[in-house]
């Protein structure tokens, strides 16, 4: 009961102003009797009546200038006490100015420059003192132990964590108890942090020390952690069930202090096993300014990040283009929310449509088109083979001609790593896509420079295996995985949305971009971390392999074996120059897989894919004979060294 009233109860302002009031008279008092030695009488005493009625009305004064009671005092600060200071050297000068106006020394006969002096050092002390009492019977109060305490600890001592401690600490519904700190630096380590202990951060008892604590959150309130810790710490706080939160950066605080809203769930994207890949995004402002921008499946997971990126520059227009009218208009109403005052244009529309594209392209005029739009689930394309055809080659082809035609400035299109030796339709019309665009680079009268990104798995896209995973997870499991084996490469969509503007800057006609996304990430791993990350442990939540499914490969590959690699500027983005193979009836067999998937012929897209495309397989059966397959040709991570360092050696031994 005292804890709920001292959390829910704040003492009025004018019970502050009062406190405060009587305290500065008390402080006025004994400041008389230290300079008099206590030796008083009536008479004195009674001298003295008025200046203490002076000193109610610089009271008055000052705290008009210097309101040191509106605050809540169980939250007192550093910057409480400053204020206290202000206010008692203001309430010093207003005397001096008595001093200066009364040149008779009517009312300051009983008042020495040294009482004064006294009692400006003694209303600091006695006010500060009253504040810091207050708050510490407050926080013991309001700390009396209950059952469903939340015991919290903090990653980190500096500015942050103390932030942090005090916003957490504020919540009058919340039961919050923070008991301590973790560190890395050994500056801080074993020191008392307003009498919390700050523990070793390596520490290989920490496991043990938050047992004893009954640790239930952790809140890591540093800006910069590094993916090795955040997997460490992750690792630690799984068995034992402890909610990791992660507070904002500094540069999203409001007045020095951040919101309880915006303190965000540690999530998978916080755990890839690398560093984040960030790009100086300043530097694109140049090649966007005043720019007008048409973006293809802007509804989209990766077309939608791409808009939030550009609404950051000073564009001339932005063209949203999608079929999907209900995601454009959410798209459109985020950007408006957030203060985006260009020009946008929404445009309802397939990319299949050549007539409706042309008028578009006609009426805008793009400088820049990123194309976006495509249709990206494997398995699914493996039956609806030319839906994946006329949407993500001939749709592609419809786009990529038209900036040929209107003399766009720079086309950039989204590939993916399954385009490398694929072994499904997706990644197959991907990598004919990939040959068109290169195609239309070769000719002389082109104006357009055509470059390609190809990604990885995009966390957190829509029908990734991050977003089946929490659906499976949510719903109690069990979570499928088809093998135990399998890896991937990851990025995240702010990653990939960055590597297609800073293709629309760096990238040469016929380049292929596409980031060092560090070492594969285990499938099975993945769903064991997103498993912990929801706070259970592994045995509660099944995981069950259901057997690669049709095209699905067991590793991706980011270079073809005859593709040239070169480095860029950025240490984390690397150049594909473009492969010398192309078939000699190119653009005839085209039409003849154009045909097929505008009369649906299913039966023979997989033979006419094979033919522009030889490296395609679709003869391999699923299961033990693929499995052996790859074993053949090795796992990216068999040779010791980071996969991508293979794919380096290798494409430079082709060189």
């Amino acid at each position: 009961m005292l804890e709920r009233f001292f959390k829910t109860r704040y003492a009025p302002r004018w019970i502050i102003f009062t406190c405060d009031l009587a305290l500065v008279t008390i402080s006025f008092l004994f400041s008389f009797f230290l300079v008099r030695r206590l030796l008083i009488d009536v008479s004195s005493i009674t001298g003295f009546l008025p200046a203490i009625f002076i000193n109610a009305v610089v009271y008055l004064v000052c705290v008009f200038i210097f309101p040191i009671y509106k605050g809540i005092i169980r939250y007192s600060e550093i910057n409480d006490i400053f204020r206290i200071i202000k206010f008692a050297t203001l309430q010093f000068v207003l005397w001096l100015a008595i001093y200066a106006v009364d040149k008779n020394a009517i009312t300051t006969t009983s008042v020495p420059i040294a009482l004064l002096i006294i009692n400006a050092v003694s209303v600091v002390f006695i006010l500060v003192m009253f504040r810091l009492l207050v708050k510490e019977i407050y926080s013991r109060a309001s700390q009396s132990k209950s059952r469903d305490e939340e015991k919290i600890i903090i990653y980190g001592a500096g500015e942050m964590g103390q932030v942090a401690k005090q916003v957490l600490e504020q919540g009058v519904k919340n039961n919050i108890n923070v008991v301590g700190y973790i560190e890395d630096s050994i500056s801080k380590i074993g020191k008392n942090l307003a009498g919390l202990p700050i523990y070793n951060a390596a520490n290989p008892n920490l496991a043990a020390i938050f047992k004893s604590k009954q640790i239930t959150q952790l809140y890591i309130a540093i800006d910069k952690l590094s993916a090795d810790k955040k997997i460490a710490i992750s690792d630690l706080c799984a068995p034992l069930n402890i909610k990791i939160n992660v507070i904002p950066h500094a540069e999203q605080w409001r007045n020095g202090l951040f919101e309880k809203k915006q303190v965000k769930e540690l999530n998978i994207e916080d755990l890839l096993e690398r560093e984040a890949i960030n790009l100086p995004f300043d530097m694109l402002q140049t090649t966007y300014q005043h720019a007008t921008i048409l973006v293809t499946g802007a509804a989209g997971s990766i077309g939608s990040e791409i808009c939030r990126q550009l609404s950051r520059f000073t564009f001339k227009k932005l063209i949203l283009l999608d079929q999907s009218e209900s995601g454009l208009f959410d798209v459109e109403y985020e950007l408006r929310k957030k203060g985006v005052n260009q020009l946008l244009s929404i445009e309802i529309a397939s990319v299949r449509d050549s007539a409706k594209l042309k008028k578009i392209f006609s009426l805008h005029k793009p400088d820049f088109v990123f194309h976006a739009a495509a249709y990206k689930h494997v398995p699914l394309m493996e039956t609806f083979m030319s839906e994946a055809v006329l949407t993500n080659v001939l749709g592609t082809k419809i786009v990529a001609d038209l900036a040929f035609a209107f003399k766009v400035k720079k086309f950039v299109m989204v590939s993916t790593d399954k385009a490398v030796n694929p072994t499904n339709i997706m990644g197959a019309t991907k990598r004919i896509s990939e040959i068109y665009i290169q195609s239309l680079s070769d000719r002389p009268e082109s104006e357009t420079e055509f470059v390609t990104t190809r990604f990885g798995n995009v966390l957190g896209s829509a029908g990734s295996v991050v977003a089946t995973f929490k659906k499976q997870i949510a719903a109690g499991g069990p979570v499928t995985i088809t093998h135990p084996d399998i890896t991937r490469y990851f990025m995240t969509i702010p990653e990939a949305s960055k590597l297609v503007l800073e293709a629309g800057k760096i990238g040469e006609s016929g380049d292929i971009l596409l980031f060092d996304m560090g070492n594969p990430v285990r499938i099975m791993d993945l769903a064991e971390k997103m498993i912990q990350l929801a706070g259970y442990k592994i045995s509660e939540i099944p995981i069950v392999n259901t057997g690669l499914r049709p095209g699905e490969k067991m590793y991706e590959e980011l270079f073809k074996d005859s593709e040239e690699f070169a480095e860029t500027y950025h240490p984390r983005i690397l150049r594909a120059k473009k492969s010398p193979e192309l078939h000699p009836d190119f653009i005839a067999v085209l039409k003849e897989l154009q045909l097929a998937a505008t009369t649906h012929n299913n039966d023979i897209i997989p033979f006419i894919l094979r033919k522009l495309v030889p490296e395609f397989k679709t003869d391999i059966s699923i299961g033990t004979p693929l499995l052996e397959r790859e074993k053949e040709r090795g796992p990216v991570h068999a040779s010791g060294n980071p996969p991508l360092e293979r794919e380096k050696k290798r494409a430079a031994a082709n060189m």
